[in-house]
């Protein structure tokens, strides 16, 4: 995707989500045990502004302090205030420019593009599914999603670890992109003295390998959703190892809390 199309995904997306809360903030959210629409807003409306401070103070450490949200009715105003607040900024912002992210490959203010353009997404789905209905998803920004998981949050190495790749390989198609990812563990002890040992992830492997252990296919939509734990494995195609399936949705859903 160009630089551009993450603003415009940011601007439709946060839009979309001020309409779905003005339907009622009250509204519980389906995939999030014990949220309502306002936590949604005042979730969003909060990382919008911690990278707005990321990228506008140039923090090193990516820890700017921020206001808690507003309880009450301005809420919506205060959320629409920060993402048009946001978009700005990085559209008046070089992507290539260096900033903190917690991403070791990318250190670049392109990176938030790309993840707060996600970010938006999924959270403007959040609130349309708590009020029973969700708009069109761009096929193109979908596909990016799901290789953003799979790639970002999932298959990463930090520079003070290592993996293990074991046998199975699951492959997932969406249009004519695929993704094979292989079955394997990390260990390592970060810099602050958290010891990983054996901690289940998923490598990337070649995708042209032909024979996986498991398969899903779907829309670019549809599996991005399931990724982001906001879809049903039952709208999707899956054939093989159905427990592979299942370990890779789990260790998604933990990568991406």
């Amino acid at each position: 995707m160009e630089w551009n199309d993450y603003l415009a995904s940011i601007r439709r997306d946060s839009a979309l989500l001020a309409i779905a809360a003005r339907k009622g903030l009250d509204q519980p959210v389906p995939c999030c045990e014990g949220w309502k629409v306002r936590d949604v807003v005042a979730h969003t409306g909060v990382v919008h502004r911690h990278k707005d401070a990321i990228v506008r103070e140039q923090w090193a450490d990516g820890q700017p302090d921020l206001e808690a949200a507003p309880d009450g009715d301005g809420l919506i105003a205060w959320f629409e205030s920060g993402a048009e607040q946001l978009v700005d900024l990085l559209a008046a912002t070089d992507p290539t420019t260096p900033v903190w992210t917690w991403y070791e490959p990318d250190s670049t203010v392109g990176f938030w593009y790309r993840r707060m353009a996600h970010e938006t997404l999924i959270h403007r789905v959040d609130a349309e599914q708590a009020h029973g209905e969700v708009s069109p998803i761009d096929p193109s920004l979908a596909t990016d999603g799901i290789d953003e998981i799979l790639r970002v949050f999932m298959a990463d190495i930090p520079v003070w670890g290592s993996s293990t790749a074991r046998e199975r390989t699951i492959r997932l198609t969406a249009g004519d992109r695929s993704w094979v990812m292989r079955d394997a563990v990390f260990s390592g002890t970060s810099p602050g003295g958290e010891v990983h040992d054996d901690y289940q992830m998923f490598a990337m492997a070649d995708a042209h390998d032909e024979e996986t252990d498991a398969s899903v296919t779907g829309t670019p939509e549809v599996l991005d959703l399931w990724l982001w734990g906001r879809g049903s494995v039952h709208d999707l195609v899956v054939t093989g190892d159905e427990s592979l399936v299942a370990l890779l949705r789990a260790t998604a859903a933990r990568d991406t809390q």
